[in-house]
Formats: C-alpha cells, sequence, structure tokens
C-alpha cells in the first residue's frame, strides 16, 4: 500500500515537474496554438450542429471528431433539456461573476462537475481497491471522492469571483485617476472609459468594455451603469457607479466626482490596512500559545520539574 502511494506521488511530482518546464519553454508556442485550437473547437462544433440540423453525419474527420464530438454534443444537449432555466441564469451569473473561466456555459459547467465526480470516484477505487481489505471502506472514501470532485468547482468559481473583485478594487484608483486626466484633457465619459479599459488590460477594463458594448447595442447609460453596479459585487466599485450614474443625471463634473472617490478609495484602503496591522498582533497569539508557548514550557520548566521529581520522590 505505501509502496503504491509512494510510486503514484512520485509519479505526480516528476510530470508536474516536466510539465512546468515545458510549459516555460513553449509558452508562447502554446498560447497561440491554444487561441487556433479554441477557433477551430467553434467552427467544428458550429459545423457540427449545422449538418445535425439538416440530417447529415460528418464522414470524414479524425478518429475524436467522428466518435466522441457527436457522442459530446448529444450529452451536452440532453443536460441543455434537463436544466432549468432558474438554474442555468443562476449558473450562468456565478460564471460571469467568476470572469467566465475556461469560456464555459452553464450546461458545461455542470458536465464538468459530473465528469470530475465520476472520474475521483473510479480513479479512488481502481488505486485501492486491489490492496485494500474492506471493499466498503474503499466505496466510502470512493463516494468522498466523488463528493470532492462535484463540489470543487463551486469553490474554484468562489475563488475565481474573490480573486476578480481584488483585482478590481485594486485597479480602481489608477483606472479611475486615468479616466479624470482623460476627462480633463477634453474627451467625454464613454470616450474616456473606452480609451483607457483599451490600455490598461484588467478584469475591471473588461467590465467597462463590455457595459460600453451595451450601450452600443442600444441599452441606456443608467441602465448599462445599473447592471455593471450588479454584476460586481464590491461596495467600493458599486459607490463609485452610483456617484457616475447620479453626477450623469445632475450634470456634475465627471472630473471632480472621479477625483472625489478615487480619494476616498485610498482613505478606504489606508484604513483596511491599517485595521488588518492592528488585528495581526491578535492572530499571531494562535500560533504562539499552540506552538511557541509549550516548547518554552518544556525547555525552561522542564529540567525544573525533572530535578523536583529526584529530590523528592
Amino acid at each position: 500500500m505505501l509502496q503504491v502511494f509512494f510510486l503514484l506521488t512520485s509519479f505526480i511530482f516528476i510530470t508536474l515537474v516536466i510539465y512546468c518546464i515545458l510549459s516555460l519553454i513553449y509558452k508562447e508556442k502554446y498560447a497561440i496554438q491554444r487561441r487556433i485550437g479554441e477557433l477551430e473547437a467553434d467552427i467544428i462544433q458550429v459545423t457540427t450542429y449545422q449538418q445535425k440540423n439538416k440530417g447529415k453525419m460528418i464522414e470524414k474527420g479524425s478518429f475524436f471528431v467522428r466518435i466522441f464530438q457527436p457522442m459530446f454534443i448529444r450529452i451536452r444537449e440532453n443536460m441543455f433539456k434537463k436544466m432549468s432555466e432558474q438554474n442555468e441564469a443562476m449558473i450562468t451569473k456565478r460564471l460571469k461573476d467568476a470572469g467566465s473561466p475556461f469560456r464555459l456555459q452553464a450546461v458545461d459547467f455542470r458536465l464538468v462537475q459530473i465528469g470530475l465526480s465520476i472520474v475521483f470516484f473510479l480513479l479512488f477505487v481502481f488505486m485501492f481497491l486491489p490492496s485494500a481489505e474492506s471493499v466498503g471502506s474503499v466505496l466510502i472514501f470512493g463516494i468522498i471522492a466523488s463528493l470532492f470532485g462535484l463540489f470543487y468547482p463551486e469553490y474554484y468559481l468562489k475563488l475565481k469571483k474573490q480573486q476578480r473583485v481584488d483585482a478590481i478594487q485594486k485597479e480602481m484608483p489608477d483606472f479611475f485617476d486615468m479616466v479624470g486626466v482623460t476627462i480633463e484633457a477634453g474627451m467625454g465619459l464613454d470616450a474616456a472609459l473606452n480609451k483607457v479599459s483599451k490600455q490598461m488590460k484588467s478584469p475591471l477594463s473588461d467590465e467597462f468594455l463590455r457595459t460600453l458594448d451595451d450601450m452600443k447595442l442600444g441599452m441606456s447609460k443608467r441602465d448599462a451603469f445599473s447592471e455593471l453596479r450588479d454584476r460586481v459585487p464590491s461596495e467600493q466599485f458599486q459607490s463609485v457607479i452610483n456617484s457616475l450614474i447620479q453626477a450623469d443625471q445632475l450634470g456634475i463634473a465627471m472630473s471632480k466626482v472621479l477625483r472625489a472617490q478615487t480619494k476616498r478609495i485610498r482613505e478606504q484602503r489606508r484604513q483596511q490596512a491599517k485595521e488588518k496591522a492592528m488585528k495581526a498582533p491578535i492572530k499571531m497569539m494562535i500560533p504562539m500559545v499552540l506552538f511557541i508557548f509549550p516548547t518554552l514550557f518544556i525547555i525552561l520548566l522542564g529540567p525544573v520539574i525533572l530535578q523536583l521529581m529526584i529530590n523528592f520522590f
């Protein structure tokens, strides 16, 4: 059992090291191939749907295209039919809040959850069943591993969402300073947001570019900014967007509003840093009490206790 576990961990470690080395060497080439592969996958998917609607089958192509891709599309369509609109809307919103990782849609996210659950269960059973004494314990731990594979994508979305919010909060002062300077140079708010968003690549820029696209499609500025405010779960960002909406309605100079908001954001971040610094000694007490103090007591009081035990007993 220990030998199998050691060989498995060694194999995983060596594989990860080789993968990291190769990814550093072929990073640019892999990025280009990945983008080409995504475009080809989109073209193949559209072509497959068109041929299916016409009642045709793919006769040429690789084994994967002829066998596994139609099977995957059929499973995806069945999953899409079984999903309720409310569930699909909820998953879509969570994916957008996380930045749409891997360009997944709601039905693809469900398939990833189910696929990981099945893979984790089978992998755990095949690894430990031959050397296990009790089949029931292996099945129980396999079910636990399956549940881990089922809920890990949920945790991944929460983690990506928090990282995205943190990145947006970090970029806000510099971003809105640039927008304010651009407005003072003579541009309007929409043109300034468009210019700064294209120059500063960040999640905040992506959100504003999406908002500008909604406005180009006919949505009013108030509605577009309201949706932007609802998409980003950050109190500081929502406060800035509310100020922009009110300034646009009342005709207040946007540069003054942005300057005041960026100043307030920096003050809040400074206060948050001070608050974390004040909490640091209290948080340090936990490892000190659990790990440092017992060791000090053993070193300092251990010889005294031994001497007392020798003299009196």
